[in-house]
């Protein structure tokens, strides 16, 4: 750092000018590693992402009275469908860093990113500034409450200090653990443009902007981030995949607001599906893009069409995966970070000098309500933008609390004066101090750029070319068009076609919008503090910064004169509330209790079943286990050899089948359900169904199985977290797994057969079924026809519409069998 005395002589002369010298970037071999992991979070945390389940706002998910010391004013979480994951590439090209880390959670807390930054430098010696960056999946489905951003308490509870050193600890680890498996690398990248044009992936939701034509190329309609863009990582040595990055934009929001159970949700699905098409473990990321306005698509219903969209997306991904060019070659990279500040009179736009965009000193005047000029270009004076603490809510037609700054004129007729809304937070979240406005949280922004020099692409054109590659992370839900401005101005003003652009990292500021977007209103523009300039201005300070550190030929340092600092945030106390102690953890429950909570569409069944069914078959098991506070059991689903050894399930990647993945849920119960501090029994629940991860949905091998839980009770003694435990152990009684009956039916000639899902049903079984219906079943299947003169067999491809077939004279019954031995018999 420099000297207090240089950095007055700077000033002096120029406060934006940064006169010492650097050392010249020098290219390297690329090194890689990856790394993934579970984040242990106590069930019972609240989910973030739905205000409607904060207890002011409808309490959308809440299933019963249950209190949990890790919850204030949000539902608590009932249980899991999948927890959250930590995914981490450390890339290094001789004198640089880029560590890219994938956080299962609806955003990211700036805070966080600068804590890990600062325990990874510790920890490896290396020089991480600005280098770290932290994405989110924006599942709404996952713990929200490790966030100190007080605005953004209403989208995920009041921070939690045990949930974040929790979180921050897993990330650090993990990050540790890709930097370890460092190896010389091959990189390249595929844009694989329009990749979904039917929207069976995702799809574009905002229709306030349809009408619109926005650029001159691009007609007006429905748009959604058009690019399913892979970055292929693999060993050089033997051509091993390290990593596979996938970039488009979707939203996290199939469970609905009134899930209660934490899920990875559609990014989850798409995930789990791409890592199974590797024969070994693969680190599979997929990094938000500008998804602010693209929904998930997918077929089925509930868990199950989560699932749908890796099954509909796996295809398409693995053949752009197959047609990317790699290289082992030297390259050069650099990585910048700031937070751009973005308070009252910091806020501009200029598009590079052609237009000047800033909002008028605040004070108590009427707005014109004039937004655009006689050629339809935007009304330069935004002077119905009024609000000295910021707004929200804005995009509607009437004020959810009517404030002093309210104008009627649409889209600012809804806009909330963030101070008007203080009063909320401070009730409703039990600050102890009135809130500082603004929000100090709301001042600044951080986003980060990396480029990466000499990268093979294989271009929308269908070419090859070996040219740089810009990343753009940026603080918020960017939508469509907000990605498009930022690739056509990254082009037209830095001169790199097709930069990568990166929502929901580093920071998080709602939604952001391109201005001509947000005054069009709709839902869209109701998050954001800053209002309709807001997005674009971190966008140029995204711009500056890359011009001026990224594209200059030396290592520069990006914040100097530290006019870009992030937010300081004050150490909150850890949480002294002790998980209960638990004597009895680890004993099956064969009664059921006078209250257990299940799943929508379950009920309790605490014997397993001798035989199983494939598909048709749900094991339950239920027992005592710890408090959630110690007590994250892992339910391992295993099979028994020849020699009568046991070993878990793996699935076609080499995973083992667990309660961390798809193919089980898992529920917990306080007894009593409240208050949190009572001396209280914990119930667990599982719940397994009969089908394959993702490959041979329909054909889990036969043999016998059993469920073993794995879990921790508190042993007493501990202030705060880390609480000291130990270990349990439960086993269920062995159930033989069998084939199942599949339904034939015969019209006119086509053949058709399919499996039966019970009501119960949680996995998806087939596309074009329903995992609480039927699934057709398709592929190489037996046809035994029974006659007069004996079984007539042959073997034919059955489609899931149905196949021709021709009938021999005098039959009398016919029976399909599968290729994994599944049958079912029509009497004809």
């Amino acid at each position: 750092m420099p000297s207090p005395l240089l950095l007055l002589s700077l000033l002096a002369c120029d406060p934006n000018q940064d006169t010492r010298t650097y050392p010249e970037k020098v290219a390297g071999v690329p090194m890689a590693g990856a790394a993934e992991s579970v984040v242990a979070l106590p069930v019972g945390a609240p989910m973030g992402g739905y205000s409607s389940r904060c207890k002011i706002l409808g309490s959308s998910s809440k299933q019963d009275r249950r209190h949990s010391q890790y919850a204030l004013a949000f539902d608590r979480s009932t249980g899991i469908h999948t927890p959250p994951q930590v995914k981490v590439l450390w890339l290094d090209s001789e004198d640089d860093d880029f560590v890219l880390i994938h956080h299962d959670a609806i955003y990211v807390f700036d805070g966080m990113v600068t804590e890990v930054e600062q325990r990874l430098q510790e920890a490896t010696g290396r020089d991480l500034d600005g280098k770290v960056v932290i994405t989110a999946s924006h599942s709404h489905a996952m713990p929200g409450n490790f966030s100190d951003d007080v605005h953004f308490y209403l989208g995920g509870d009041k921070f939690n200090r045990e949930i974040y050193e929790r979180t921050t600890q897993t990330i650090v680890d993990t990050a540790l653990a890709a930097y370890e498996s460092r190896e010389e690398a091959a990189i390249g990248v595929n844009w694989n443009p329009d990749w979904d044009p039917d929207d069976l992936v995702y799809r574009d939701r905002r229709s306030d902007n349809d009408e619109v034509q926005m650029w001159d190329d691009l007609p007006a309609g429905k748009f959604k981030d058009p690019y399913g863009l892979v970055v292929r990582v693999e060993a050089v040595d033997d051509g091993a995949p390290i990593a596979m990055l996938v970039n488009f934009g979707m939203h996290g929001t199939l469970g609905g607001g009134d899930n209660p159970m934490w899920s990875r949700d559609s990014i989850g699905g798409l995930e789990r599906s791409l890592e199974e098409q590797f024969d070994s473990p693969v680190v599979v990321m997929h990094i938000q893009g500008s998804g602010g306005d693209a929904s998930a698509a997918g077929t089925d219903h509930g868990w199950a069409r989560m699932e749908s969209i890796g099954e509909r997306a796996a295809p398409l991904l693995m053949a752009a995966w197959d047609a990317t060019p790699v290289s082992g070659d030297a390259i050069t990279t650099e990585t910048a970070s700031r937070h751009i500040p973005e308070g009252p009179g910091e806020i501009r736009v200029t598009r590079d000098g052609t237009v000047d965009w800033h909002y008028l000193p605040y004070e108590y005047r009427e707005a014109d309500g004039v937004l655009y000029n006689s050629d339809g270009s935007l009304e330069g004076s935004f002077d119905e933008w009024n609000y000295p603490t910021g707004g929200v809510f804005c995009g509607g037609d009437d004020p959810l609390i009517p404030g002093e700054f309210a104008t009627d004129v649409f889209p600012y007729s809804s806009c909330v004066a963030v101070g008007d809304l203080a009063i909320l937070i401070e009730n409703t979240f039990e600050l102890e101090e009135p809130m500082d406005l603004p929000i100090p949280a709301s001042l600044e922004a951080g986003t980060t750029a990396s480029l990466w020099e000499d990268v093979p692409q294989l271009l929308p054109d269908g070419s090859t070319e070996t040219r740089p590659l810009l990343w753009g992370f940026f603080p918020a839900e960017p939508t469509a068009w907000y990605g498009e401005q930022y690739r056509r101005r990254v082009a037209a003003e830095l001169g790199i076609e097709l930069p990568i652009v990166v929502g929901y990292a580093q920071d998080h500021e709602g939604y952001f919008l391109i201005p001509e977007d947000w005054l069009l209103g709709g839902y869209e523009p109701n998050i954001n503090v800053w209002g309709p300039l807001q997005g674009e201005h971190v966008m140029e300070g995204n711009l500056e910064m890359a011009e001026h550190v990224l594209l200059s030929p030396e290592r520069e340092n990006a914040d100097p004169l530290g006019q870009f600092q992030p937010t300081w945030y004050a150490e909150k106390d850890m949480p002294t509330a002790q998980p209960d102690l638990t004597p009895d953890a680890g004993t099956r429950i064969t009664e059921a209790p006078e209250y257990i909570w299940l799943p929508e569409g379950f009920e309790l069944e605490l014997e397993v079943p001798e035989t199983c069914e494939r598909v048709s078959c749900v094991v339950q098991m239920a027992w005592q286990g710890g408090d959630p506070g110690v007590d994250f059991p892992v339910v391992t689903l295993e099979r028994q050899a020849e020699d009568g050894s046991w070993a878990p399930v793996t699935s076609h990647s080499g995973r083992p089948i667990t309660s961390n993945m798809s193919d089980m849920l898992l529920g917990w119960t306080p007894d009593p359900l409240y208050p949190a501090d009572a001396e209280q029994d914990h119930y667990w629940w599982v719940a397994w169904q009969a089908v394959g991860h993702v490959h041979d949905r329909t054909g889990i091998p036969e043999g016998s199985y059993r469920l073993v839980v794995e879990g921790d009770r508190y042993t007493g003694g501990d202030e705060t977290w880390p609480w000291s435990a130990e270990s349990y152990r439960v086993e269920s009684e062995v159930f033989e797994v069998v084939p199942t009956t599949l339904s034939v039916a015969l019209d006119g000639g086509v053949l058709s057969a399919s499996v039966s899902s019970p009501a119960e049903g949680f996995r998806l079984v087939s596309l074009q079924g329903d995992s609480q219906g039927v699934s057709r079943i398709s592929g190489q299947v037996e046809l035994a026809w029974s006659t007069p003169e004996g079984d007539l067999v042959e073997e034919i491809s059955l489609d899931l519409g149905g196949s021709e077939v021709t009938v021999p004279t005098g039959a009398t019954a016919l029976t399909v069998t599968d290729a994994y031995g599944n049958s079912g018999t029509l009497a004809l």
